[in-house]
Parts: structure tokens; sequence; C-alpha cells
């Protein structure tokens, strides 16, 4: 009888090689909606992050999708999301999750450019290809308002702050 491989590797196999980008360096391509080419599908084996910007009364299609979300403020206020039938403001600073299969929205209605970071769960679905998005049957996903601090879907920037302020180590990963 033949011995049976085991499907997973016995150690970390990650192909790509972390990378610090500094904000302040390529916030002016982003503005200018330049994207440098990369070889490989994703900048990690792990994780999707992109930089979206939204302009004054731009809004996304209401969707929602296989992947989990998460977004981080960089720059701006007067941003909005929809998650589990609650508005969410964005500004500066505040992190919100989106869980998988909610639909959600975005938008800006207020001057200036909203700037986050994105981060998905995409690469997971790399190996097994049940990844896909549906569209809201309406452009937009009604939503009533929220109570931002009571809720576990947003983490305002000073609740992140203090947070952080709090533990007892020195950095969040070790080296």
């Amino acid at each position: 009888m033949a011995k049976v491989t085991p499907p997973l590797p016995r150690k970390l196999n990650l192909t790509a090689v972390p990378f610090v980008w500094v904000y302040d360096s390529i916030r002016s391509n982003l503005v200018r909606d330049v994207t440098p080419r990369v070889d490989a599908p994703h900048a990690t084996d792990t994780f999707y992050a992109g930089l979206q910007l939204v302009m004054p009364e731009e809004t996304a299609p209401a969707q929602r999708h296989t992947a989990f979300a998460m977004r981080y403020i960089i720059e701006g206020s007067g941003g909005f999301t929809a998650v589990h039938d609650r508005r969410i403001r964005m500004q500066k600073g505040d992190a919100i999750l989106t869980p998988n299969w909610n639909y959600h929205d975005h938008g800006k209605d207020s001057s200036g450019p909203l700037i986050w970071l994105d981060g998905l769960d995409l690469p997971n679905f790399r190996h097994l290809p049940v990844h896909f998005v549906e569209h809201f049957n309406e452009p937009r996903y009604a939503a009533k308002g929220l109570n931002q601090t009571a809720s576990q879907m947003i983490f305002t920037g000073g609740q992140l702050k203090a947070g952080l302020d709090e533990m007892e180590v020195d950095s969040a990963t070790q080296r």
C-alpha cells in the first residue's frame, strides 16, 4: 500500500517578502491613480491589502462577498459605510469590520478625499476557489443610524490608541 502524502506543508511556505510602504511616499501616486506593476497576484500569501480613495459624492454599489474585510481610515472624514443594516461614519484612525456575506456599501458626503487601507482575506481563496460577490438589488444599501460607541463593527481611533497603550508589550510582532 502506498503512503499518503499529507496535503498541507509542515512549515510556512510563503513566497512574499515583507516590505514597508511609507505612506508619505505613496500618497501622491494614489491620488494620481497610478498603480505600480507587481509580478505576483498578491503582496502577501495570507492577506490582501489595498489603498482606497473615495472622493466627495462618490459611492460604491451595495454588495456582499465571501471574504472578510476590514478598513483602517488613514485620512479624511465624512465617509460612511453600511454594515448589518447600520450606517457607520468613517474618520481618520477608525478601524471598521465587515464580516463575510454582509451587504454593505461605501460613500463620501463631504469635501476632500477619504483614504483607507482595505484588508481582506482574499488570498485564502486562491487554492479554494469559492470566493464570489453578489450585488444588492438596489444601488444603495438602506441603513439606519448606529451607536458607534456600542458597536462591535467599529473601533474609533481613540479606542484603538487607548487599547494599544494599555498593552504591556513593546510591540505587536516578534522579531
